[in-house]
């Protein structure tokens, strides 16, 4: 099923009551529209160990750590954006520790609402349908030396490694300053966007051999000097 988040016109019927919410949502729809932007580069992380090995999970937690600190400054402040499905999120691997992103984050101010994605599907006569899949939008802000970053990167690489505790929730670390979106989504890799190839070019050239080679054509046409 192919999966987008509602459109402005779904999303008129939802009260924001957050002030910080809605600025978030303005901002995203402006410079990350569905979370993403075409200028970006997509970064192995697991590669070549086997699913579960410690090394494997040692190189990831490494690897997305170097990255996201080459982007952010401990000074710097930024948003963690917190998509989260509940029960609902994955039932293949499911997350025996659900609680445990909102631990790390006790003690720090998080505004939430209620959205939706839309999943296409068909119903039992072939005809394409619309479902709406109900999930909690969480925002934060605060400098990235406040943020518990590795705790999140190692939870989020447990996630399918069959480790604790683990991270089942989606989680975006945006820079307003820097238009940059940052997004881990498994052991597999995380994905760095920007609204400027400059705010990305330095990222690219030193590493340059983690980048995923399926998509290397694609960034080699953004960032590689002619």
């Amino acid at each position: 099923m192919n999966t987008r988040t509602l459109d402005e016109k779904s999303l008129k019927s939802i009260n924001y009551g957050d002030q910080m919410i809605q600025k978030i949502q303005g901002y995203m729809k402006d410079k990350f529209p569905e979370y993403w932007s075409n200028i970006n580069i997509r970064f192995e992380l697991g590669e070549p160990y086997r699913n579960g090995s410690k090394r494997r999970i040692n190189q990831v937690n490494k690897r997305v750590k170097t990255l996201f600190e080459e982007l952010f400054k401990p000074t710097d402040t930024i948003y963690v954006l917190i998509k989260d499905w509940g029960s609902y999120e994955d039932p293949m691997f499911g997350n025996t520790t659900p609680e445990y992103l909102y631990e790390l984050f006790k003690g720090i101010t998080m505004e939430e609402t209620t959205l939706y994605d839309i999943d296409e599907d068909e119903d039992e006569d072939g005809n394409n349908i619309e479902v709406k899949i109900e999930y909690k939008f969480k925002v934060l802000s605060g400098v990235v030396s406040s943020i518990p970053y590795k705790e999140i990167f190692e939870g989020i690489s447990h996630y399918e490694q069959g480790r604790e505790p683990s991270i089942g929730q989606r989680v975006f670390f945006l820079s307003q300053e820097k238009d940059i979106l940052f997004h881990m989504y498994d052991d597999r890799g995380c994905i760095a966007h920007a609204v400027s190839k400059e705010h990305l070019s330095a990222l690219y050239v030193k590493y340059n051999d983690w980048i995923v080679n399926y998509w290397r054509e694609y960034f080699d046409g953004i960032f590689k000097e002619e």
